[in-house]
């Protein structure tokens, strides 16, 4: 139940200057719903490991000054903590690994599934509680065990995700080698009104998006040059959603290549 917002460059830009001051304000905006932590990955060239920051103080204070370092792949994360997962520094998103930062915006009921699939030594390497860690460790073994294209090994994890949880939402998004990927995998769940419900905030005091379309990844080439991909919550008037059971490769230079989820 997260909220994220990235962009690939083709030059080195600060949130701000990639993104527009309207839209990182809105997205910060957030944070007084999803306000569990947040966090944050960048990465400059395809051969250095993203650099990852998370934090438990208040995001609208906090990441800006982290996200304001010129980079030309950054990604910015809002966390809402799932039912039963604790609201703690090894629980925040985006979680970083063998030169990879993921970031997830669903909710896998129940993580067993999934936490079965994992060995021993996957397992001792979990660093928190969450459903979308144990995620991230099936996707990093399929990138390991088949190698580049990258969007095509990440789309035959999201397939193999699905057929553990038909109805979840897959999305995430990953920096790795230099360049965005996107998995835009909505599937069928509900958004959670009730617990939006639960923090005081329903019907029109709800942030656009909060709504049935909550799932929908969507992006634009904007003024700046950046290819931005972001959930729903800030506007986005003008972006495209991305084709659904997608996974895309966004590259600094502009280039786009996919992968269909069967």
């Amino acid at each position: 139940m997260s909220r994220i917002l990235a962009y690939a460059a083709p030059r080195p830009l600060s949130a701000e200057a990639a993104l527009g001051r309207e839209t990182l304000a809105s997205f910060l905006a957030l944070a007084s719903l999803h306000r569990d932590g947040w966090g944050h990955a960048c990465a400059e060239a395809s051969a250095d490991p993203p650099a990852v920051t998370t934090g438990l103080s208040p995001a609208r204070e906090a990441l800006p000054p982290v996200a304001a370092t010129p980079t030309r792949v950054s990604l910015m994360y809002l966390r809402f903590a799932s039912s039963g997962s604790a609201v703690s520094p090894e629980n925040l998103q985006p979680f970083a690994r063998s030169g990879a930062a993921f970031a997830h915006n669903g909710a896998l009921v129940p993580k067993t599934r999934a936490e079965e699939r994992l060995s021993v030594e996957e397992r001792q390497a979990l660093r928190g509680t969450t459903d979308s860690e144990v995620y991230f460790a099936l996707l990093l073994r399929e990138l390991r065990e088949t190698g580049h294209p990258i969007e095509r090994a990440l789309a035959r994890a999201a397939s193999r995700m699905r057929g553990l949880y038909p109805e979840a939402c897959l999305n995430a998004l990953l920096v790795t080698e230099g360049s965005l990927y996107a998995i835009h995998s909505a599937g069928t769940v509900a958004p959670p009104l009730a617990a939006f419900a639960a923090r005081g905030v329903e019907g029109a005091q709800l942030p656009p998006g909060h709504d049935a379309g909550y799932n929908v990844l969507h992006t634009a080439v904007l003024e700046s040059g950046a290819r931005a991909v972001a959930t729903t919550g800030i506007d986005t008037t003008g972006w495209q959603p991305l084709d659904p059971d997608t996974v895309f490769a966004f590259t600094p230079e502009g280039r786009v290549r996919t992968a269909a989820i069967s």
